[in-house]
């Protein structure tokens, strides 16, 4: 089987990782332009992250740490709604300890760094590589790039420079790039610029309205007190995360909204926060949305180039390593009936669907400022669907607050945060039952 891959960002170096532990025998080319700037503004993973790197691609964790230098991950510190909360990556919701009728997440605001079982999990004085056995983890993104990289190279996989010029079709297959480059199958990691794809975009624009980040790097000043987790505070048209790394940098990134503030505003307001005077910074417009289809005969989309939701939670790479997963199995084990293809592009959209209502929860419930911005965001309410899953769980919660694991569709693929993130994040907004009961009027009004 040949592969070629457009593309050798994360969403390329991941794929093809993924595909060749899988399939041994497959050979993999990635094509990289040259000219193409990574975006690479720091990323932050999920808590399956690590688990993903171990068990799937086959990579020796050991040796990431040692190469890539991140921090752990234990969940995120939220400076969203009335009160500060955290949403820490262990089992509140599901576990049951010293005697308690209700799991432990049911008897405190959100989920709790401080008193969590990840907390324990952090950097220690030295700067010593991290403990990785749970969490997630913030990465350098260069550093994480040159790593893949050269592991693809030791696993077999040819990189080669050059630009996409010509495509060449025959009905929905790629015969050949630029009348040389031939393959069984063509995966486009190209990001927003979607090389090869010719599917239909489906915007987002009428549920999550950021669509620009203004990216900067600050020294932390804590003297290596590093945070092992990631912070988002609540801002006037959007929010700001806050990534510290091990070189004593923080990564932050304010993501805003083009409609409600403008570039020299958001700068302004976000050196007005930090009480820091910035210079080096940069723009970054993106679109929220995926494509109507992910694979069409031979043509496969991953990566910004197949779909983006927005920063907040870190859902990018989840995503790359989710849906890589399943293509190497349908490539692995065969679709001649073109059936689990046709299932992949179903799933696919539910899944993106599911983790971009999700995010629209962060912003309809928080009630940190009420200005123009946020007023719009909480008449997007009505934009959980309700027959979606997301519906049905905010639902239930308002209505309940209560365990809802019976509910078996909270825990499968297509919904990947589980109960665990949508009662972190909802018990943190909207922690009292007068505030359950206004926002269930409001649910099932479907407006504000």
């Amino acid at each position: 089987m040949e592969i070629i891959i457009i593309g050798a960002g994360s969403a390329g170096l991941l794929s093809a990782l993924m595909i060749k532990n899988k399939i041994p025998k497959c050979n993999i080319t990635i094509i990289k332009d040259p000219d193409t700037k990574v975006i690479g503004v720091g990323e932050s993973t999920v808590g399956s992250f690590i688990t993903m790197l171990k068990d799937h691609i086959g990579i020796d964790i050991d040796d990431f740490i040692k190469n890539v230098k991140p921090v752990t991950k234990h969940g995120l510190l939220f400076n969203f709604g009335k009160k500060d909360f955290n949403y820490s990556f262990d089992r509140t919701f599901d576990l049951e300890q010293n005697g308690n009728y209700l799991p432990n997440g049911f008897y405190f605001e959100g989920g709790d760094i401080n008193h969590s079982e990840e907390s324990t999990h952090i950097f220690n004085k030295t700067n010593t590589e991290p403990i990785y056995s749970k969490g997630g983890l913030n990465l350098n993104n260069k550093l994480s790039l040159e790593y893949l990289e050269k592991i693809a190279i030791e696993k077999g996989i040819k990189i080669i420079n050059g630009k996409i010029i010509s495509v060449e079709r025959i009905d929905n297959n790629i015969k050949s790039l630029n009348k040389k480059h031939k393959a069984d199958y063509f995966i486009d990691c190209s990001g927003f610029n979607s090389l090869l794809s010719e599917e239909k975009w489906v915007s987002y624009n009428d549920s999550l309205i950021n669509d620009k980040a203004l990216f900067f790097e600050i020294t932390n000043k804590r003297n290596y007190n590093i945070r092992p987790y990631t912070q988002a505070t609540t801002m006037k048209c959007g929010w700001l995360w806050e990534i510290d790394h091990a070189d004593n940098t923080t990564s932050c990134g304010y993501v805003h909204s083009s409609k409600y503030t403008s570039d020299k505003e958001s700068l302004k307001e976000v050196e007005q926060k930090l009480k820091i005077k910035i210079k080096d910074y940069r723009i970054i417009p993106f679109k929220t949305g995926r494509l109507e289809k992910h694979w069409v005969g031979n043509v496969i989309t991953i990566g910004n180039a197949d779909g983006f939701i927005e920063p907040l939670e870190s859902t990018s790479l989840m995503i790359i390593l989710q849906l890589s997963l399943q293509i190497s199995y349908i490539l692995k084990y065969g679709d001649k009936k073109n059936d689990l293809i046709d299932d992949y592009n179903k799933f696919v959209n539910k899944y993106y669907d599911n983790i971009r209502d999700f995010i629209l929860i962060h912003f309809c419930f928080n009630n940190k400022i009420n200005n123009k911005y946020w007023k719009d965001y909480k008449k997007r309410i009505g934009k959980l669907s309700k027959n979606s899953l997301g519906y049905e769980i905010v639902h239930y919660y308002l209505r309940n607050n209560t365990h809802i694991r019976f509910l078996t569709h909270t825990y499968n693929d297509e919904n990947p945060f589980g109960l665990e993130g949508w009662y972190s994040i909802l018990r943190g907004l909207i922690p009292t039952e007068t505030d359950r009961k206004k926002w269930l009027v409001k649910l099932e009004k479907g407006k504000e």
